[in-house]
């Protein structure tokens, strides 16, 4: 498993930047990025799915779009502060629960017929370890002939180092400085970051720290699924939401589907 200071600083960063999330990633468009999980669901599955697990769900934004659409979605996050979002913006509808547990070890008594991680949760699984208890725990919440789909980041021929800066203007000002390094032997791009909302003039929040995402080759994450009980049926760009693609070389952030073998 990931140690526990790492595990620590990612689920503290989520809970710090829990109430800008949805305004640092307002240029996402979470209906047709789901519009595409659907599509994989066709592809894949015999039968629309009726359950769907959201793995790293966050602040909730792919499962309620999945529940507008009729679904029965359970979603999952190791962060409070995200879940409180989540919980709020899903009030009222009863198809749609959020569930605060580990994704490397949860228990929910039940299967789905479908599971996803997107928005590069699948990422803070810092290790083998941590990837294999994941993948065989969502394997034991999915159904015979269930789906997994999910997005992953693949190592490039280049890794982007060094500083930068996210900055975002009305209606909340962001800062978010950071410093990028990678070290090749763990595949872990560690950042660390420097982080600043105001309101108006006044700095309202600021906090400092550092996080890291790992990459993971397709060869890897072939390997991990069979040992967890899944083969992995498909790999596939989706240009930031526009469609599936073939897997291109130079994608930092692919997705994948893995199906689960029988018992």
């Amino acid at each position: 498993m990931a140690s526990d200071g790492e595990t620590f600083m990612t689920r503290d960063l989520f809970d710090q930047i829990a109430e800008y999330y949805d305004t640092l990633h307002d240029d996402v468009d979470y209906a047709a990025e789901c519009a595409i999980l659907e599509r994989v669901f066709s592809r894949f599955l015999r039968d629309e799915p009726s359950s769907i697990l959201d793995l790293g769900c966050g602040t909730g934004n792919h499962a309620l779009v999945l529940a507008k659409r009729g679904y029965r979605v359970t979603g999952i996050d190791s962060s409070a502060g995200m879940l409180r979002v989540a919980r709020k913006k899903g009030r009222g509808r009863s198809n749609l629960a959020f569930v605060r547990a580990d994704m490397r070890s949860f228990s929910l008594g039940r299967t789905f017929d479908a599971a996803i991680c997107m928005d590069g949760a699948f990422t803070h699984l810092l290790t083998e370890s941590d990837l294999l208890a994941h993948l065989r725990t969502v394997r034991r919440h999915l159904g015979p002939g269930g789906v997994y789909v999910f997005e992953f980041a693949q190592p490039l021929k280049t890794e982007t180092e060094g500083p930068g800066w996210i900055y975002h203007d009305a209606p909340a000002r962001i800062i978010w400085l950071y410093d990028l390094a990678f070290d090749p032997m763990r595949l872990l791009l560690t950042s660390t970051n420097r982080f600043f909302a105001f309101d108006g003039d006044r700095v309202r929040k600021t906090f400092v720290g550092t996080n890291s995402t790992r990459l993971t080759s397709v060869p890897l994450l072939r390997r991990l699924l069979a040992r967890a009980g899944m083969r992995l049926a498909g790999v596939f760009s989706t240009d930031e939401g526009s469609g599936l693609r073939p897997l291109r070389k130079d994608d930092p952030l692919p997705m994948a589907a893995a199906m689960s073998k029988a018992r």
